[in-house]
């Protein structure tokens, strides 16, 4: 990640009230904006590798956009980078009030708030597969890729304006979801047959 470029106060509303349009930006504007651009205006998500190491960053995001990001429906301008980055994704859970809406491999999808506008989210299921996390804060809503080439279960959040976190969710690529989780040894049929002869089964 390049080095943050310190920006003045003044600078920093001008640009965020200029990026809160209600509509979508189109594709390679939200997918190929230089990193010291995204960080100083964006707030920032991070995941942790299980195997340990430093925090991954996300690869792009979504500029700061006015409005509200999951209600009833997804907003258009997520839905454009959701398409984007993920192509076909589902909503996998939103987080907020304590309450998790859980989507269809729930993952129990969570965050906690640490600070101002700051925080941890984890799942209760590892995966490894690409998704995006977005967060919604004041009037406003970011999102935030990962490729997900590394097992993870957890990161941490940072809002753009340091507002407190609304609420948050999480979104995966459909039909590419990988769970890793803990395998079963399946006895054979041979050992089966060879238990029910000695009647170990019922």
């Amino acid at each position: 990640m390049k080095a943050h470029t310190i920006l003045s106060s003044a600078q920093v509303l001008t640009g965020l009230l200029s990026s809160m349009t209600p509509t979508a930006s189109p594709k390679s504007s939200s997918k190929h904006q230089p990193a010291a651009a995204l960080t100083s205006a964006s707030g920032s998500v991070t995941s942790t590798p299980l195997a340990g190491g430093s925090a991954i960053s996300y690869s792009s995001c979504l500029t700061p956009t006015a409005g509200n990001d999951v209600t009833s429906s997804i907003s258009a301008p997520l839905t454009a980078f959701l398409n984007d980055t993920l192509g076909n994704w589902v909503l996998d859970g939103k987080y907020q009030g304590g309450k998790n809406s859980a989507g269809p491999n729930d993952l129990g999808f969570r965050w906690v708030q640490n600070g101002k506008g700051t925080g941890t989210w984890s799942l209760t299921k590892t995966i490894a597969t690409p998704f995006v996390i977005s967060l919604k804060a004041g009037n406003a809503y970011t999102a935030y890729y990962f490729d997900g080439n590394t097992p993870i279960n957890s990161g941490t959040w940072a809002t753009f304006d340091q507002k407190d976190l609304s609420h948050a969710a999480i979104f995966v690529g459909k039909s590419r979801l990988t769970s890793v989780e803990r395998k079963t040894a399946v006895p054979e049929p041979t050992s089966i047959a060879g238990s029910e002869h000695h009647g170990l089964m019922p």
